[in-house]
């Protein structure tokens, strides 16, 4: 039931970004998604404060690795970057951090 929610707040979010609505709108369907996931860490008995911080810590090597990455590259920063390059950098950082403990 819930990851069906979650799924549904996925897809009202792409619709209010594909409907170019404003971004006040697009932050309400995100803070729906939140606290769905937020549902989801409790009712499957998980910590909501571990899984945040466990995540920001994931997320941050990740940040590391990309900017690895982007000197790299050559690149001088990531500001204006296209879309397809910052997820191939992503994917990157992903495979690199996959076993690399915080």
């Amino acid at each position: 039931m819930i990851l069906e929610q979650a799924i549904d707040e996925c897809r009202e979010i792409k619709e209010a970004i594909d409907d170019a609505e404003p971004p006040e709108r697009v932050q309400e369907e995100i803070g729906d998604l939140l606290h769905t996931a937020i549902s989801l860490c409790i009712f499957s008995g998980l910590d909501v404060e571990t899984t945040l911080s466990k995540t920001n810590e994931k997320f941050e090597k990740r940040m590391r690795a990309i900017k690895m990455l982007t000197k790299k590259h050559n690149l001088p920063n990531l500001q204006g970057q296209s879309v397809e390059l910052m997820l191939k950098l992503w994917k990157e950082a992903k495979e690199i951090t996959k076993n690399v403990k915080p």
